[in-house]
């Protein structure tokens, strides 16, 4: 189980109304009693609002096959991790769940926390190449699926086309070169685009991201642990956010912004504001997801025909990204008393019915890429998924190497100010010296890494430093199940 303090306690008590009253659901039903107990629906928590549609025509069909009803709700992420806690200190857990307990997905099932799922020979036979043991698979038993492919980032240069084509550049030209695209800068700046380029500096976890995908896209290979602090070098497994792939990265962007191409707003917004003052006309590039495409359609409909979008920019223009394997979005609480429904529910999951509901929503990529190509998706969405089909690598992945390695990772404590934090200083001007304060925060997680894996050890678990390196990898090239 996973431990709260009782102050913790009392703070999700008093938070426990308010969330409840944000949540949504698209039953009638109460639901009231965790894991399904004294109910014959199955009851489904997660966080992703845009799935609404493809979730709902599973637990549709579900249903109408003779399976169980499902109780959904939908919470806000940033609301959601609180109500697992919460949940989980009453015994009121659903059947379902997203991880946003803020630990690595090992270590719940390390703790009873989550249990297998038994999926149909079907959907065996559909994901046989994409579990990876200690990330889906734990003592040879499928706990989760994934249904977004690692072939994605978050970092895609998203473009006004028509402010592009008044600066006489080519929206679909591709991906550019850092030189190349502060060129465009200074061109849209000429056309009469007093702001080129806007972000999300208020937004550090994206931020993180951003900067991760730059430093892979400028050549530094990593291996990936879970989530920006949790890459590594390959060639070593030491945290190297001080190497110069990063500190270039933020160079880059900082010359975005002494060059004056950056909308000065941009230090106040996360990416949700900053999408609303793109989408209005305030800027004309903005790296995001792919979500983006789904998020304009939904959000701003009369400038999905403007859009177009190309790769991360890179020193040459060429660069390539990676990610680990994609980790299951949902996991079967170990107290259900609905495991064959969710067993059922995990195996429509991976039907190629659900990508294509997936691909529609114009979101995170499915596993299956090639169900956007049938699907009905705006040409900007479709050109990202090339992008990405096309530029995006299987990377390694310690913690598939070694389930232990997930257990550490439970262990650190989060180091401040981190990744994300680091570039929103530097960019924002509070920070002067970049490589130093990430050479700081290098040398933190290092020291957390080392004290988890003593605490980790002294039970007699095998682990180390060895199993963060992975010396045959190369950047551009899959680490799949085969070199573990």
């Amino acid at each position: 189980m996973v431990i709260i303090t009782r102050r913790r306690l009392l703070a999700l008590t008093a938070l426990a109304s308010a969330t409840s009253a944000t949540a949504c659901s698209r039953s009638s039903s109460s639901g009231d009693g965790g894991a399904g107990e004294g109910s014959s629906n199955v009851l489904w928590w997660d966080h992703f609002d845009p799935l609404e549609k493809a979730l709902t025509g599973l637990f549709d069909d579900f249903a109408a096959d003779g399976g169980a009803e499902v109780e959904r709700t939908v919470y806000n992420p940033n609301d959601m991790g609180q109500a697992l806690q919460l949940a989980q200190t009453s015994d009121q857990l659903p059947d379902v769940f997203t991880n946003l307990f803020s630990v690595p997905s090992a270590a719940l099932v390390a703790d009873g926390t989550v249990g297998p799922v038994t999926l149909d020979d079907e959907a065996q036979q559909a994901v046989a190449e994409v579990l990876f043991e200690g990330i889906h698979v734990f003592d040879g038993q499928v706990h989760s699926v994934p249904i977004f492919s690692h072939q994605q980032h978050s970092s895609l240069a998203w473009m006004n086309r028509e402010m592009v084509q008044a600066a006489g550049h080519d929206p679909d030209a591709g991906a550019l070169s850092w030189d190349g695209f502060r060129s465009l800068c200074a061109d849209l700046v000429s056309a009469g685009t007093t702001s080129p380029w806007i972000t999300n500096l208020a937004f550090p976890d994206r931020m993180g991201e951003h900067l991760v995908d730059l430093a892979q896209a400028a050549g530094q290979a990593l291996a990936h642990g879970g989530g920006s602090a949790g890459v590594t070098d390959p060639a070593t497994g030491e945290y190297v956010f001080h190497a110069d792939a990063f500190v270039d990265s933020l160079e880059f962007l900082k010359s975005l912004i002494s060059d004056g191409y950056m909308l000065p707003a941009s230090t106040s917004l996360d990416a949700r504001e900053a999408r609303v003052r793109w989408a209005s006309g305030d800027a004309a590039i903005f790296f995001d997801g792919p979500w983006n495409a789904g998020v304009v359609a939904g959000e701003f409909a009369d400038f999905l025909p403007v859009l177009a979008v190309s790769n991360v920019p890179s020193p040459d223009g060429k660069g390539v990204t990676a990610r680990g394997p994609a980790e299951g979005q949902f996991w079967r609480n170990a107290a259900s008393t609905h495991v064959d429904a969710v067993g059922g529910l995990f195996s429509l999951l991976t039907r190629p019915e659900f990508s294509a509901a997936l691909a529609a929503n114009m979101d995170q990529p499915p596993t299956d890429l090639d169900a956007v190509s049938s699907a009905d998706v705006a040409d900007a969405y479709a050109a990202a998924i090339g992008i990405f089909r096309k530029n995006c690598f299987l990377a390694p992945s310690p913690v598939a190497r070694n389930a232990a390695v997930g257990t550490v990772i439970a262990q650190m404590d989060d180091v401040r100010p981190n990744l994300g934090e680091i570039a929103q200083g530097y960019l924002g001007g509070d920070l002067d010296d970049a490589r130093s304060a990430l050479k700081t925060y290098s040398h933190a997680v290092t020291a957390e890494r080392e004290k988890a894996i003593d605490a980790v050890t002294a039970d007699g678990t095998e682990v180390s430093l060895d199993d963060w390196v992975f010396e045959d990898y190369h950047l551009g090239d899959d680490y799949d199940a085969t070199k573990y």
